[in-house]
């Protein structure tokens, strides 16, 4: 049976007590077990959730009192990159800032069960279909972990994978190899140089921001895409 843990962040606690009766609903209709945690404000969860096992899932609502939801998930995410962020709010509004931080959805209040148990669903599916990824660096016979690279970019015949702490280099075109890195989850910033979506924490019209902290250059041409590849990968999958 599929476990997952998830943490509830709600001020009201009629919203609170509603959420998780249907948390409780879609785990005794589903395989799968739901251990649920309930905070009451950014602050208790984030203190608190030190000394807990990871959570899978946070349920955020975003009109919170002091640190508001938004926020909240922002600091989420740049300490795991794994976890589903689902937003519960009043406000249109959030939407699309929602997708910077890789939200899975976006429900607005009133809640309807059949937009909470939609999500729900589609984590499940995607906890279940998640494989961890290699690009296999055939003349130098050599794999690498895709989630360890930052970005690859071309240096004349061949092609550099910077990781953290290492740079990998094999000769190759970066054209022979940019179906293989798109369908792998990166996307191109301009000629020459993809990027891992996986390690984006914020895009700008000019350059974007990695988790480790540095920037790269964003062509006009490929911002757009960019902006779309980001949305795509963070609610399908994530390797």
């Amino acid at each position: 049976m599929q476990k997952l843990r998830i943490a509830v962040c709600e001020d009201e606690k009629t919203q609170m007590d509603y959420l998780c009766r249907k948390l409780e609903k879609y785990e005794a209709e589903n395989e799968v077990r739901l251990d649920i945690d309930c905070y009451f404000s950014a602050e208790q969860l984030l203190f608190e959730k030190e000394d807990k096992a990871q959570y899978d899932i946070f349920i955020l609502d975003i009109q919170l009192k002091k640190m508001n939801g938004m926020e909240l998930a922002r600091k989420l995410r740049s300490a795991d990159k794994e976890a589903h962020i689902v937003f519960l709010t009043g406000l249109k509004e959030y939407a699309l800032e929602g997708y910077e931080v890789g939200a899975v959805r976006y429900l607005l209040k009133p809640l309807k069960e059949e937009n909470l148990f939609a999500a729900l669903k589609e984590i499940c599916e995607q906890e279940t279909g998640r494989q961890t990824t290699y690009l296999l660096l055939a003349n130098i016979g050599k794999k690498i972990l895709c989630r360890d690279i930052l970005y690859v970019e071309a240096d004349g015949h061949y092609l550099s994978f910077v990781q953290e702490k290492k740079t990998d280099q094999c000769k190759a075109s970066l054209n022979s190899m940019a179906k293989e890195l798109e369908e792998k989850g990166f996307a191109l910033l301009r000629r020459g140089l993809y990027v891992n979506l996986y390690h984006i924490e914020r895009i700008g019209r000019q350059e974007c921001t990695l988790d480790d902290g540095s920037s790269l250059p964003v062509s006009r041409g490929c911002y757009q895409n960019l902006n779309q590849s980001f949305i795509r990968y963070y609610k399908t999958d994530r390797h």
